[in-house]
């Protein structure tokens, strides 16, 4: 799994130009899938959306750089809590999408084709971490 400095690189050039992105992922998020805003109704300061961009940041890179173990075990938990929150099939993985829609919007002329391989990668680990286990 690890091995994509790329990823790394494209994540260094989102926070450096565009800081805090969590109203950029949110607003493109529910642009495109506006039932799913009715889910954070009651997040009206903002500290859930912040938190899950956070800890998806934090797999991205365990996908990136490290073993991915600790992304493993979130994702895997997370996508069972996702399900106990009626976010519907699939839209669980749309967030990582989102997010490297964003980051490729922001790096702009530098995103690489490197870039580009290296999210195809990682997204394609976490789509099949995402996957429920066989029984």
């Amino acid at each position: 799994m690890p091995g994509h400095p790329a990823l790394v690189d494209s994540l260094g050039l989102l926070s450096e130009r565009a800081g805090d992105v969590t109203g950029r992922v949110y607003t493109r998020l529910f642009e495109a899938y506006p039932e799913l805003e009715d889910l954070f109704l009651m997040d009206t300061d903002g500290g859930v959306r912040g938190s899950m961009l956070s800890q998806a940041f934090e797999c991205l890179m365990d996908l990136a750089e490290g073993p991915g173990t600790m992304a493993e075990t979130v994702i895997r938990s997370e996508r069972v809590n996702h399900d106990t929150y009626d976010v519907p099939a699939g839209m669980f993985e749309v967030f990582f999408d989102i997010i490297r829609d964003v980051t490729k919007e922001v790096a702009g002329s530098d995103w690489s084709p490197l870039m580009e391989a290296a999210w195809a990668s990682v997204l394609a680990d976490a789509s099949r971490l995402s996957q429920p286990l066989p029984a």
